[in-house]
């Protein structure tokens, strides 16, 4: 399974670049609203504003690089997904998939308690 395990991990990092993603969404969301409520203040100077325009800026150029690194690993990720569901579908049989949940149901059964045995 050495396979898999490279692809969960690819699967974490491109986890890892949409969590940082998100991070930095919300900051670009709250320097927009600072960015706005410093625009309104009339004692703030052009230079301040011009400023918090220029941060948001190059934040908004760092997100749009992880978007691009997002949606080139995001396409292997899916692939193998893709893969592993056309293999999976090639091999598996309705009788083994019936055995194993009889299996788990009598299984099941057996660990609680019936109904009619708790009235006794």
């Amino acid at each position: 399974m050495g396979y898999e395990k490279v692809i969960q991990r690819h699967y974490e990092e491109i986890n890892s670049l949409t969590s940082m993603l998100r991070n930095y969404i919300e900051m670009y969301r709250l320097l927009v609203s600072s960015t706005s409520e410093l625009n309104t203040i009339a004692p703030a100077k052009k230079s301040e504003v011009k400023h918090a325009l220029e941060r948001l800026d190059a934040l908004g150029d760092v997100i749009d690089d992880i978007l691009k690194v997002i949606k080139k690993c995001e396409p292997s990720y899916i692939r193998y997904l893709c893969i592993k569901n056309e293999v999976i579908n090639e091999k598996i049989e309705k009788n083994v998939i019936r055995t194993e949940l009889n299996d788990e149901l009598t299984f099941e059964n057996k660990e609680s308690p019936n109904e009619d045995n708790k009235n006794k």
